[in-house]
């Protein structure tokens, strides 16, 4: 079987999202090859993933529109926080303030620091949720900076909320008072939702701290809570909690033809507001944005091409066909995902698991790729 590189608009299967990119697989009538359709243009690529989202019943909540349109609500937060802090009723948070998602921190170039997520709830506590969809390279390095940013905006808004009103002319007890809380951080706390595996985790959750060798807590006003979805595997029937609840709808809404509300009023209007057939223009043209090209992308589709590049090199499949970004595309994925499932399943899977491509999406592809080689067999 060849791998070609095709340009135009001859396609059969639904769009792969690898990563944010839609590259079709076509098997076409008279043409003995697999390839991969990759739109020549930005908008193009655009308009074809507003068709694809217009076929699935929910918008996908493992993208930055839809995962903010699932839960960037009041009452949807709490619920959510209650269940991931395992709140009971003498101490749960009633209410949240959603906040700004925009820092006010220099941070590298390229990318803008804007956050997912940010509140802070009743009891005082600011927190950060984020979704991620693909796993970047200094992964943890990008949750210490993020959450680093995020602490010191917490703490100016923490400054003004107490002492932003406070003139000149202080007396002494009020310079006292600022004296005393000069160095005073809010609890932060951050939550990393995760559509790709965690080596360090051995089970879907972790909390995290800085804490020294002996394993005593330096200080329990920070806290990382990480969720592998990869490694949530809880059928429906064994969904108890209201933590199991919201990952469970997190991790199948993209591709459910029905999910259920678990008689839970709040989870059903947040299933309601990923309705596609109820969404607005905006949040669909926003999903299909998020799930397109970014500078960021285009930075980390370079690093796959290379990666990709070097290990099939290796292994003595075909160098690149031709140059350029599209040839780029196609190159790591094409033969990786065409020619790499079919010669060395076992190596291709890896690379695909490295390149943040859940274990339901492997599985797809490899189930389509079997199903295009056996129809072609049985048609000589």
């Amino acid at each position: 079987m060849r791998v070609n590189i095709i340009e135009g608009d001859e396609c059969i299967l639904s769009l792969l999202k690898l990563n944010r990119l839609l590259a079709r697989i076509t098997m076409s009538e008279n043409q003995d090859t697999l390839g991969f359709s990759i739109p020549t243009s930005r908008d193009r690529l655009v308009d074809k993933t507003i068709e694809e989202i217009k076929k699935h019943t929910y918008i996908n909540p493992l993208f930055d529109a839809g995962f903010k349109a699932f839960l960037c609500d009041e009452q949807a937060l709490v619920n959510f926080l209650n269940g991931v802090f395992y709140l009971k009723e003498d101490n749960r948070i009633e209410s949240v303030v959603i906040k700004n998602t925009d820092i006010n921190i220099v941070y590298p170039v390229v990318k803008p620091f804007r956050l997912d997520i940010r509140a802070r709830t009743s009891n005082g506590i600011s927190i950060n949720i984020e979704m991620q969809k693909a796993r970047p390279d200094y992964f943890i390095d990008r949750v210490l900076l993020q959450h680093s940013a995020f602490m010191l905006q917490s703490k100016y808004e923490w400054d003004q909320l107490n002492f932003g009103k406070l003139t000149t002319d202080l007396s002494d007890e009020e310079r006292a008072k600022r004296e005393i809380h000069r160095y005073e951080v809010p609890p932060t706390y951050a939550i990393w939702i995760c559509d790709f595996p965690l080596g360090k985790q051995k089970t879907f959750r972790g909390d995290w701290a800085v804490r020294n060798r002996e394993g005593l807590t330096l200080s329990d006003k920070m806290m990382y809570i990480i969720y592998d979805l990869t490694k949530f595997t809880k059928p429906l029937e064994e969904v108890s909690t209201v933590e199991d609840r919201w990952l469970y709808l997190l991790k199948h809404a993209g591709v459910a033809k029905s999910l259920p509300d678990f008689n839970d009023d709040i989870i059903a209007k947040a299933i309601y507001r990923l309705l596609v057939n109820r969404a607005s223009e905006r949040l669909i043209m926003d999903q299909a944005n998020d799930m397109v090209w970014t500078e960021e992308e285009l930075d980390r589709l370079a690093l796959y091409k290379i990666r990709a590049r070097e290990r099939f090199r290796t292994q003595g499949l075909a160098e690149g066909r031709a140059e350029g970004l599209a040839e780029g595309r196609a190159e790591g994925r094409a033969e990786g995902l065409a020619e790499g499932v079919s010669q060395n399943q076992t190596d291709t899977k890896a690379i695909l698991r490295d390149m943040g491509v859940s274990e339901e999406q492997i599985a797809e592809l490899q189930t389509r790729l079997e199903a295009l080689q056996q129809s072609r067999q049985a048609q000589k």
